[in-house]
């Protein structure tokens, strides 16, 4: 843990300097050691070789002349101080040997039988020093029997090389290690420069000024579209601030209509009783805080439409028996023609949004319709579409999209009879997208409804194979 919160308080530069002069100086020790063993195999690979050839010549003089005509000086002919020979009889006792080893015993148990040769490495001391050998054996026929030629060479020249190698590479690292930590470190910072340049310039936007954007270094690497990036979210914020402060000034100026009112008539009433009674006063006050109610119900569920936090239970939803709800709705409340083409159409979603999407739409048709209005819920490919339609006087294509922004009402619906706090369309888009889905005006007229046309599409469900045919009432 303390190792983890040492790791987190470092810098991205100081994190990315110190892996990478442990990766440089992980790959310098593989290389090294394999540098050093390499070595090591070829010299040791050479003291077997000189070895076997200084055992060769003495085996050569021996097939001639025998043991009686190799004296002493002869097996040690070579010269070479880290070299000794030893030759053993038949009965394996030293014929002769080197000078350095002349009163010892036979230096390796081993005996070769013809035509076999056996190395070794094996502790031995020579000179007063006991150190490692390379031992090489063989059998040799010559005058006077078969004779044991045992050449031994030091293996002190191989240790102390990789020796010497090991401490070079390491004087060698030690500085390429720090140089090259250096040049990463100012390269880290050379390359995080921009980023910093993008994190002070964040640090200064604050939040009631939104219009500073970052500066988008040269290139198209990753740095650049992070710059980018950076700047599309200060789009975004900003228009969504702008939303913001156009949704508080609407809904303030909307949530004081109703309260003047309330307070005007309670004024009128408690100075003047004669001219506004408690009957005249209770009606205005009723109709009022309706609108109140509604508008804060509307706000309520614009909130939880743009909190992506908030996750309703979801269920599925047979979307035709909500068409047919709310259309009956309606016959009961108005003497509208309605009519009603509800096709199977099944999606996953929470049950009370999407009635209120479709009450929405509905509501509004009533209110605009002249005569009549359609409902109908089908399904398109892989969507399931809901439409509303009515034979009132539609809307113009310039507002067909600005309607669903929040506190919209056209110029034909913002007089008091119609009522509604222009939240109802920003809700139905709402709750499309919040289900995957979305809200729109659709172009097409029909004759007998040649006015507004909305329609939602949702992701929908696969209904069984054996599902009833279209109803239609």
């Amino acid at each position: 843990m303390k190792a983890g919160r040492l790791i987190a308080a470092t810098g991205v530069r100081m994190r990315t300097t110190a892996v990478a002069v442990f990766v440089l100086a992980l790959a310098m020790v593989v290389a090294g050691v394999l540098v050093v063993l390499l070595l090591e195999n070829s010299l040791d690979r050479n003291v077997t070789e000189s070895a076997r050839s200084t055992g060769l010549q003495v085996a050569r003089q021996l097939a001639k002349v025998g043991a009686a005509g190799l004296s002493d000086t002869g097996v040690a002919a070579t010269g070479d101080a880290e070299a000794v020979t030893q030759v053993l009889d038949v009965r394996g006792r030293p014929a002769t040997s080197d000078p350095a080893i002349a009163d010892q015993p036979p230096i390796t148990d081993a005996r070769p039988v013809p035509g076999q040769e056996i190395v070794e490495t094996r502790s031995l001391g020579i000179h007063g020093d006991v150190s490692s050998y390379r031992t090489v054996s063989r059998l040799v026929n010559g005058p006077g029997g078969p004779y044991t030629v045992i050449s031994a060479r030091s293996l002190v020249p191989v240790t102390e090389a990789s020796t010497r190698l090991t401490l070079l590479l390491g004087l060698i690292a030690l500085p390429l290690l720090g140089i090259s930590g250096l040049a990463v470190y100012r390269s880290v910072g050379s390359a995080l420069e921009p980023v910093e340049r993008m994190r002070r310039t964040v640090a200064e936007v604050s939040t009631r000024d939104l219009s500073a954007r970052v500066a988008l270094p040269p290139g198209s690497d990753e740095v650049h579209r992070l710059a980018a990036t950076l700047n599309s979210m200060l789009d975004r914020l900003g228009s969504a601030q702008a939303a913001q402060r156009r949704f508080v000034a609407d809904a303030s100026h909307e949530l004081r209509s109703p309260l003047s009112t309330i307070s005007a008539a309670l004024d009128v009433s408690s100075r003047h009783p004669e001219s506004m009674g408690t009957d005249e006063l209770v009606p205005v006050i009723s109709r009022e805080t309706a609108r109140l109610r509604e508008l804060v119900d509307d706000l309520l569920m614009l909130a939880r439409t743009d909190d992506a936090t908030d996750r309703p239970s979801r269920a599925e939803v047979d979307m035709d028996d909500i068409v047919r709800a709310e259309a009956e709705r309606v016959r009961g409340e108005s003497a509208l023609e309605i009519e009603v083409r509800a096709w199977p159409a099944k999606v996953h979603g929470s049950e009370a949004q999407l009635r209120r999407a479709v009450r929405n739409l509905v509501d509004n048709a009533r209110e605009h319709a002249k005569e009549r209005i359609r409902v109908s819920s089908s399904v398109l490919g892989d969507r399931a579409v809901i439409e509303v339609g009515d034979d009132g006087p539609g809307v113009a294509p310039a507002d067909r999209e600005r309607i669903f922004e929040r506190f919209v009402r056209l110029d034909a619906s913002r007089q008091r009879y119609h009522g509604g706090t222009g939240l109802g369309l920003s809700i139905v888009a709402g709750i499309a997208a919040r289900h995957g889905g979305r809200a729109y005006y659709a172009g097409e007229v029909e004759p007998n409804y040649p006015g507004a046309h909305f329609r939602i599409e949702l992701p929908r469900i696969d209904l069984p194979a054996d599902i009833d045919l279209p109803v239609e009432d």
